[in-house]
Order: C-alpha cells, then sequence, then structure tokens
C-alpha cells in the first residue's frame, strides 16, 4: 500500500472531498465554491495520469486501468444510492429519483461517454464530473491508439485551444475543465525533468483559463471567475508541492498528515456516496440547511458517518477488486487461463506485471 500512493498526493485528495462535503452540507458563506474541489481533483487526476500512460503497454491497457479502478466503487456506491432511492422515494429531493435502468445505464454511459445517446439520470448528482474525467481518458486512449503517446500533452494543449477558440462562449462543453487535467499533466512533466514541455503545458493551462474569464465563457457547472483561476494556479502549485515534497510531508507532518491521507485514500467512494444519500439523511433527520442548531451534525457527525461507509466499500470492494478486474480487462484471455486449476500455483507470479505498473505510478 505504501507504495503505492503518495502521501502528499492524498492529502491533497481529501482536503478536495472534505471541501465538497462541506460545501454540500454546511449554510456558512465560506464554504460556497465548493465545487472548486472537484477542479482540484481534475488537477490531480492530470497528473496521475501522466504517469499512467508512460506505464501502460497498450492504448487498451491504460484504458483497462482506468476501468479496472473507477468500475468497482461506482457499482456498489452506485447501487446504495439506487437501493436508498427506491427503498425511501420520501426522502429524496424533487427530479432527482432514479430507476433501476438508469443505475444500470450508468455504467455503460459513463465509459463511453453514451454513444448510444440514451436518455436517463444519473444515480447521484456528483458524478457529473465523472462524465468529464471518461472525455479526459478517452482523449487519452485515443492518442495512444494512433501511437502519439509520447505527445500525448502537446496534443491535448491544441485541442484544447483548437476547441476553445471555436467554440462559442455561450456554449458551454467539457472542454473547459480541460486546462486543469493539462495542468496536473504539465506538474508531472516537470517532476519527470522535462521543463520546458511542463511550462508550455502550463502557459496554455493558465491562458486558455484566462480567456475564459476575459471572454465571459458560461459553464453553469462551475462559474468561469476570478477565484477558479486562482483556484488553477494555487491547486498547480499545490500538486508540485505535494509531489515533489511528499518524504517531507510524512517525515514533518506525520500526526496531521496520516489521517489526513487516510481521507484521501477513501475520497472516491466517499465522493459518489455524499451527496444524495447525505441529503436523505438529513431530511430523515429533519435537519434544514438553515437550522444552525444542527450544524456539528452536518459539519462533523454526518461527514464521519459517510466517511465510515466509504471506508467499507474501499477496504471490502475497491481495494481487493482492482487489481483482479484490471488484470481481466487488460487480457481476458490470460485472465481465464490463470484462473484454471492446473495454473493456481502460478497465478500470484502471472499477475505480478500489474502489480509492478501500479507500484510505478501514483494511484489515480
Amino acid at each position: 500500500m505504501k507504495s503505492e500512493r503518495s502521501v502528499g498526493i492524498d492529502c491533497l485528495r481529501a482536503i478536495s472531498i472534505i471541501w465538497v462535503l462541506l460545501y454540500h452540507f454546511v449554510p456558512l458563506q465560506i464554504f460556497n465554491r465548493g465545487t472548486f474541489g472537484v477542479l482540484l481533483f481534475f488537477i490531480i487526476s492530470g497528473y496521475c495520469i501522466a504517469f499512467s500512460v508512460e506505464t501502460s503497454q497498450s492504448a487498451w491497457h491504460f484504458y483497462a486501468k482506468r476501468l479496472g479502478r473507477l468500475l468497482p466503487a461506482l457499482i456498489v456506491c452506485g447501487l446504495l444510492t439506487t437501493l436508498f432511492k427506491n427503498v425511501m422515494p420520501d426522502l429524496v429531493e424533487p427530479g432527482r429519483g432514479v430507476t433501476w435502468f438508469d443505475y444500470v445505464y450508468t455504467l455503460i454511459s459513463l465509459p463511453t461517454l453514451n454513444v448510444l445517446r440514451v436518455d436517463h439520470h444519473l444515480p447521484d448528482g456528483a458524478y457529473w464530473s465523472l462524465q468529464i474525467e471518461f472525455q479526459f481518458y478517452l482523449f487519452c486512449f485515443l492518442m495512444m491508439a494512433l501511437g502519439l503517446k509520447q505527445r500525448l500533452l502537446a496534443l491535448l494543449c491544441v485541442v484544447t485551444i483548437f476547441r476553445t477558440l471555436t467554440t462559442s462562449t455561450d456554449f458551454y462543453t467539457s472542454n473547459d475543465f480541460f486546462p486543469f487535467f493539462i495542468a496536473g499533466m504539465s506538474v508531472a512533466a516537470l517532476v519527470r525533468g522535462r521543463s520546458r514541455e511542463a511550462i508550455i503545458g502550463i502557459a496554455v493551462a493558465f491562458s486558455v483559463e484566462l480567456y475564459h474569464l476575459n471572454f465571459n465563457v458560461k459553464q453553469p457547472s462551475v462559474a468561469i471567475e476570478m477565484y477558479r483561476s486562482l483556484l488553477l494556479w494555487s491547486g498547480t502549485a499545490a500538486v508540485y508541492l505535494a509531489a515533489r515534497y511528499d518524504h517531507v510531508l510524512l517525515r514533518s507532518l506525520r500526526a496531521a498528515a496520516v489521517p489526513l491521507a487516510f481521507i484521501g485514500v477513501i475520497s472516491y467512494p466517499l465522493y459518489l456516496l455524499h451527496q444524495d444519500i447525505g441529503n436523505m439523511i438529513l431530511h430523515w433527520a429533519h435537519i434544514g440547511r438553515d437550522y444552525n442548531s444542527a450544524l456539528f451534525v452536518r459539519a462533523v457527525v454526518l461527514p464521519g458517518f459517510l466517511a465510515a461507509m466509504a471506508w467499507l466499500v474501499f477496504a471490502l470492494v475497491e481495494r481487493p477488486a482492482i487489481k483482479p478486474l484490471t488484470a481481466l480487462l487488460a487480457n481476458p484471455l490470460a485472465w481465464v487461463r490463470r484462473s484454471q486449476p492446473s495454473a493456481a500455483g502460478s497465478r500470484y507470479q502471472a499477475a505480478a506485471p500489474s502489480g509492478d505498473v501500479a507500484r510505478q505510478e501514483p494511484v489515480g
């Protein structure tokens, strides 16, 4: 476990998810930009994906790793959310109901960008960011499939600039979030010693975001404003410092860093579970957002309960399922051969390559 994760990056993940939780559950003005926590996630994702691309043996191996990383928790958390909503529909906010078809199709639509164009509802409103993530992953997959792996960051910059300049400022797209992925990938290049590539990438990311700001580009998911640009700049610096000085953070701030990093470890299932289930719990307890006497419940008790649920998902499903599922998706025939009784003695050795890859890259 220790060799697979960066304490600094996990601490930033924790800050991101805590930021989002406080935004959704604590009615204080200071937390009214909680969606910026998602933007920090995007920078972190860009950083981690850069390493995942480098260590992938093929385009499909890269995408198999992404599916293996995201699907286990998504399947379970989406199932829980859909179950709760159907068992207790009176607690669901208007317009946020979901059917079992919606749940099942979400597992298909997210990795395929809804190529079938089927109308459906996501199990939880927070899943909108997964739609953005998968668009980024598919871009990486396509560039790798075309043999352009070594030019991935440059191509992402070119495509982002082109789409930005050729899209109406009144027409919002996922491209509006790509500067955050570019910034994260640029930090990875900087850590790898590719300074020129990193500087160009960061310059493009910052310039595109300033273009968005200057021309009042519309983006309803996360409004484009000066604070968003500041988040891009400060988040990029934070990811660099977390990656570069990870060992210093662990040594000097161990008492604070280790518990915070634990929240980062369970941040993905916590993000998937928190919004609609959390609001259903508040509704069940008759706690409104303007009920100040319940501030402790909203800020501490409820997030703590959701974190416990997320830890169970991580410990029982996500952690044990990631590598086997990745191996299955990456090479189904080899996985079946390993599963035969005659190959039982060689299972661990056969699975070692995917484990070695995981230890060489930050967990995304």
